[in-house]
């Protein structure tokens, strides 16, 4: 539907003197609407957010968008000579893209029917895997740090913590709450095992496959190994943004 709404946007440019794109263009929800879909997609590219969740909101303003461009195009009324043929020609258009939009709508709706029919929920497996494997073998406080905590908690009841959104700092985090097992997707952000630089080390010890994302397939596990005599690492005297003697880390750092 997106593609399909950039294409009713091209139409309401290429026809920027008709009466109709004029009138669209001075309709506030088709302004916003546009001015949602471009910003919401330049703030992902910005972001490097690219997997298909992000394409959620853009997709509802894409609807406003196709649906008021052939709303306009299929209620264009003239009469007579050259105005009248150039009212078939839009009401031509409108009908294509009420066209395409119904196909659209129709083979998205069967890969909809087709992903329900045949889950593939590998992330709950692998959220399995992850938990059974700490209750396994215990590490310090049964407490994980993950950016998919929150999903792992619904899918097993493993307590867990969030290592970038909230309004505490995660170095604050970890020193409050002594988590005793850190996961991350594929690898690791650099900011982030600064951080955990701070008083763990880092031991890797198992990975399990997810999802087909390529940036997240794998769920990677750590035991976090608070540093002796409660040693604080200060960034500024090392640098924590790599692995240090004591981590056993296999894979990339970013």
């Amino acid at each position: 539907m997106i593609p399909l709404a950039g294409f009713a946007g091209l139409v309401v440019v290429l026809a920027w003197r008709s009466a109709w794109s004029r009138q669209l263009r001075r309709d506030p929800a088709f302004g916003a609407s546009v001015l949602s879909v471009g910003g919401y997609i330049l703030f992902m590219t910005y972001q490097n957010h690219p997997q298909p969740r992000y394409f959620t909101v853009v997709a509802v303003f894409s609807f406003f968008v196709i649906a008021m461009v052939a709303g306009a195009l299929a209620g264009t009324r003239n009469s007579g000579g050259l105005e009248r043929y150039a009212t078939l020609n839009a009401e031509t258009v409108g009908s294509f893209v009420v066209l395409l939009a119904a196909l659209a709508a129709f083979f998205n709706s069967l890969s909809t029917y087709t992903y329900a029919a045949h889950p593939e929920y590998t992330l709950v497996p692998a959220a399995q895997q992850l938990t059974r494997y700490i209750d396994t073998h215990p590490n310090g406080k049964r407490l994980l740090v993950s950016i998919s905590g929150d999903e792992i908690t619904l899918i097993t009841h493993l307590p867990t913590l969030c290592d970038d959104f909230g309004t505490q700092e995660l170095v604050s985090k970890l020193q409050t709450y002594q988590p005793g097992w850190w996961a991350t997707w594929n690898d690791i952000d650099a900011g982030t095992l600064e951080d955990l630089h701070n008083h763990y080390s880092l031991e890797q010890v198992a990975s399990f496959p997810a999802l087909d994302d390529p940036d997240r397939n794998v769920l990677v596990l750590f035991k976090l190994h608070p540093l002796p005599t409660g040693q604080v690492r200060e960034p500024g005297k090392e640098n924590l943004q790599i692995a240090l003697p004591g981590d056993k880390i296999d894979i990339p750092i970013d």
